[in-house]
């Protein structure tokens, strides 16, 4: 009996550690957007390839709507290992990776193709080992579209018409600095803003379609909305670094090729509906200018890429190489 005993408990603690050593490791993910979004669209395809690639072995949680704080806060807690991953726009990445203003450039891109050859190819790899002195992995780059002016105030066709308005802009001294060269009042907030357009507390903000069209801008007072298209707005699907190198070889290539394809269906998601929802917007009631003096925005801004020094210089010549 005493021996039916052990042999019954010994068999009971085999299944505990083995249930203990079957847990699944959990993955989460910091986004600030709204499951509408691209950001949380990838990061729940992410979790989908993962789940089919490697079932029961990774949770992969997706906190969104900013419920692990603001983008910069959410690169703060991936950079000392408290939050796995996110799917962040390249803006509040500057604070960590100076660089990436580069991509923040004014006109550098004027398509898609362009964005993707670019971030595809050598320049790309270069970003990728830069995140990696920062403490991160860049496992791949995706969109959110071209940034666009919207404002409740009057229709935007060149600088001047939007000289004095107050936008609201990202956490990131290159958009700052872009439009104060314009001359508007630039005021860097935190995402989500739609309470605060329509309180009045800012005039505008600019945004690909994408978002302006999912988090109904154009309820919050946004009358006009200029196509300006005048930075082209990367994503990145960033984790920390030394979580993704403690994943075994097999296991890191297939969340590399999950953030991969989850990645390749944000770029299509944003491209295939932005007529759409362009045109959405405007049966709304939205006045869309879709000719702005782009010549006129170019020469204002053009400063702001006349200013880069050094390694990001060095980043917009091979981005500017990569393209002729």
């Amino acid at each position: 009996m005493r021996k039916c005993m052990i042999a019954v408990m010994t068999a009971l603690f085999l299944i505990e550690c083995a249930g203990m050593s079957l847990a699944a490791t959990q993955i989460n993910i910091a986004v600030v957007t709204s499951p509408e979004l691209v950001h949380t669209r990838a990061a729940m395809w992410f979790k989908e390839e993962v789940d089919k690639a490697l079932p029961g072995k990774y949770d992969v949680v997706v906190h969104h709507s900013a419920a692990l704080g603001s983008e910069t806060q959410a690169l703060q807690q991936i950079q000392v290992g408290a939050t796995q991953m996110s799917v962040c726009t390249t803006g509040p990445i500057e604070a960590f990776v100076p660089e990436i203003k580069a991509l923040e450039m004014p006109f550098l891109f004027s398509s898609y193709a362009d964005a993707d050859k670019v971030l595809d190819g050598p320049v790309g790899q270069d970003f990728a080992r830069r995140f990696e002195k920062a403490g991160f992995t860049a496992l791949h780059f995706l969109d959110n579209g071209f940034r666009n002016l919207t404002n409740s105030k009057r229709p935007v066709k060149t600088p001047e018409d939007a000289k004095g308005l107050k936008i609201r802009t990202m956490e990131a001294p290159t958009h700052l600095a872009i439009w104060r060269a314009i001359g508007a009042n630039p005021t860097p907030m935190a995402w989500p803003i739609f309470t605060a357009l329509q309180q009045g507390v800012i005039d505008g903000q600019e945004n690909p379609i994408a978002v302006i069209y999912a988090s109904k801008l154009n309820e919050a007072g946004q009358k006009y909305l200029s196509e300006t298209r005048h930075v082209y707005s990367a994503l990145v699907f960033v984790a920390n670094k030394s979580f993704i190198d403690s994943l075994p070889p097999a296991d890191r290539k297939l969340v590399m090729d999950a953030a991969k394809a989850a990645s390749l269906k944000g770029r299509a998601f944003i491209r295939d509906n932005e007529a759409k929802q362009l045109a959405e917007l405007k049966a709304a009631g939205m006045q869309i200018e879709d000719k702005p003096d782009i010549d006129a925005f170019r020469k204002v801004t053009a400063p702001v890429i006349d200013s880069a020094s050094g390694d990001t210089r060095k980043i917009i010549e091979d981005i500017r190489k990569a393209l002729k």
